[in-house]
């Protein structure tokens, strides 16, 4: 497989805020080596959303616009054949390239690599943080965006894989046993019966790689806002995914360097860089 020209698409918000350390984490990857360095053996070029002027707006309708631009963007750069690289303040980005990619005609399958489950709903979350939404959002049992957001369609729960999570909510908990979001834990990638289910989800149709840093062991990347010990090795993961087809369009999300060190921010950068080399292909 040939290496896939890049449209990075820089979503510089953390729901509906652009002020937090999550929210500035997009822009200061685009300011680090990372683009030139992903350049350096294939075609590289900047496409992401800007401060949108959304004004005085509920938060609700504010997540639908920037989803909107996010599905505008994904959608063209699949036109033109080139690679959608979403690079996030949140993991409610989520819901604009599930949304790009339909509107571009297809039917995605999602692998979900995150610390956290992203499976809360307004009823089961302590903290009312709607990016800890996302992933029930993109199943339709989250935040109701159906009607705001053009080509979103909530895909079932079936076509939609966990990898890597440790840190649930107990009500969230109950959300995925209910809804039977299927789970392979930290540890669990090199299983067979776990390469079996990845072939199986991804043998029809394309598929969309979200990858949370933090779902990755804080060794690999420690530059997050919300590091969770025991993670997914890098190594383990490219080695699980390898075998798989290139996804449709790839997410970084939970990025934070406003507090990380030099040694911190290299780190997670090289990351970063392995894994958009590996998974952005034809």
């Amino acid at each position: 497989m040939s290496r896939a020209p890049v449209d990075l698409i820089v979503v510089p918000w953390d729901v509906d805020r652009r002020d937090t350390a999550a929210a500035r984490a997009p822009r200061k990857l685009i300011h680090s080596r990372f683009p030139h360095e992903l350049g350096a053996n294939r075609n590289v070029r900047e496409a992401g959303i800007p401060y949108l002027a959304i004004g005085p707006r509920t938060p609700l309708l504010s997540v639908s616009l920037i989803a909107g631009s996010i599905a505008h963007h994904v959608a063209a750069s699949r036109a033109r054949r080139r690679f959608p690289l979403i690079l996030a303040g949140g993991c409610l980005a989520a819901i604009g390239v599930v949304a790009g990619l339909q509107k571009a005609g297809g039917d995605p399958a999602v692998l979900w690599v995150d610390a956290h489950g992203d499976f809360n709903n307004p009823g089961s979350s302590p903290s009312g943080y709607w990016d800890g939404m996302a992933l029930a959002t993109v199943c339709g049992v989250g935040l109701d965006l159906r009607d705001l957001v053009e080509d979103f369609h909530p895909l079932a729960v079936n076509r939609v894989l966990h990898l890597g999570g440790r840190a649930f909510d107990p009500l969230e908990s109950e959300n995925v046993r209910r809804h039977g979001l299927a789970l392979v834990p930290a540890d669990g990638l090199a299983g067979e019966e776990t390469r079996e289910r990845l072939h199986r989800l991804t043998a029809t149709g394309g598929y969309y790689l979200h990858v949370d840093l933090d779902g990755l062991d804080p060794q690999d990347a420690p530059a997050v806002g919300f590091p969770v010990p025991d993670g997914v090795r890098l190594d383990d993961l490219l080695d699980a995914l390898g075998e798989l087809p290139p996804p449709e369009a790839m997410t970084f999300s939970a990025l934070s360097f406003d507090r990380a060190d030099a040694e911190a921010t290299k780190r997670t950068v090289a990351t970063c860089l392995r894994l958009a080399d590996a998974f952005a292909r034809f």
